[in-house]
């Protein structure tokens, strides 16, 4: 029977670990210690690891079971596996920082520049043709989960309270759907011009689910791409940071996030913790990244003070 459309090969039967290290070993890969194999085959399903396979696979042949490249070893997988754990670690510290901070000046806006008070989302007038759609779906969750939390009801919960109980993706639906003079206020805060932020936010939405659901992440082509800032705080050419080749690739995403962590946190200890991530596994081939050549000289990673004041 042919295999649904999307699907070519169907899952075979299930194997013991040590059938599937004889597998690797018999299309090519070196596995010098096959008890350390076994054990790391044990706590990462091998379909997890298939995407860390893929580039040491030879792809001048055909097949399911096609040769890995010569040379290729075990150890060389786990590699590109830990350092891809460390990196989405890394890159979810960044958005606990982005997640707060967008959080917190998006309800101080609402709230407090534009006087929409305590109750602001439940204002139509500071918001556009989602409105109703957004205000139903929070009722939903507040009512779930909301009163686990705070001790308002939905009617009395303050914007700063109930924004606490929205996930990323449900407050981002409402950032984009806020008067686009609060997107201002808030874009203004990061030193980013209203468009730029907004099209970054709705690109950096699957960039933190990919690290919250322990996916492959740090060689993936993003479907959803961001539009490259022309200005950007105090840089005079913020341009020449990027890879404007490609803009599917994390490099960009990271010097986006490296951009805002310096605002919110007012040092630069997130993209020095990158540099120093990156020498660490100097094996990683960074152009599969989309990382630009000396990239470490350039100003956004450099270490400077970046606190400013209120």
């Amino acid at each position: 029977m042919a295999s649904p459309q999307g699907n070519p090969n169907p899952p075979g039967p299930p194997s013991s670990i040590n059938d599937q290290i004889t597998r690797l070993s018999q299309r090519g890969m070196q596995i010098p210690d096959s008890a350390k194999a076994a054990h790391f085959l044990g706590n990462v399903n091998f379909y997890r690891l298939r995407g860390y396979l893929e580039p040491f696979v030879d792809q001048t042949e055909s097949g399911n079971l096609r040769p890995f490249l010569a040379n290729t070893s075990f150890d060389s997988v786990i590699e590109r596996y830990d350092f891809d754990r460390q990196l989405r670690i890394l890159l979810l510290d960044a958005f606990n920082h982005i997640e707060v901070s967008i959080r917190t000046q998006w309800t101080y806006h609402l709230a407090y520049t534009r006087q929409g008070g305590e109750q602001a989302h439940l204002n139509p007038s500071l918001f556009s043709h989602e409105y109703s759609n957004n205000l139903a779906n929070l009722r939903q969750e507040y009512r779930q989960h909301g009163q686990e939390k705070h001790p308002y009801s939905f009617a009395d919960c303050p914007i700063w309270a109930v924004a606490e109980v929205m996930s990323f993706g449900q407050m981002l639906r409402w950032y984009r759907d806020t008067n686009r003079q609060i997107r201002r206020d808030v874009a203004d805060y990061y030193q980013l011009d209203e468009k730029i932020l907004g099209s970054l936010l709705r690109h950096l939405s699957p960039v933190r689910n990919f690290c919250a659901h322990h996916e492959r992440l740090w060689d993936r082509d993003f479907i959803t791409k961001f539009t490259i800032p022309k200005r950007m705080g105090s840089f005079t050419s913020p341009i020449s940071f990027f890879n404007r080749a490609n803009n599917a690739k994390l490099y960009n995403s990271m010097v986006m996030i490296a951009h805002l962590t310096r605002v919110i946190t007012g040092n630069t200890e997130w993209p020095q913790r990158l540099v120093a991530l990156m020498n660490q596994y100097r094996n990683i081939p960074q152009n599969r990244m989309g990382f630009v050549s000396g990239w470490q000289s350039l100003d956004i990673w450099q270490s400077v003070n970046c606190a400013r004041g209120v």
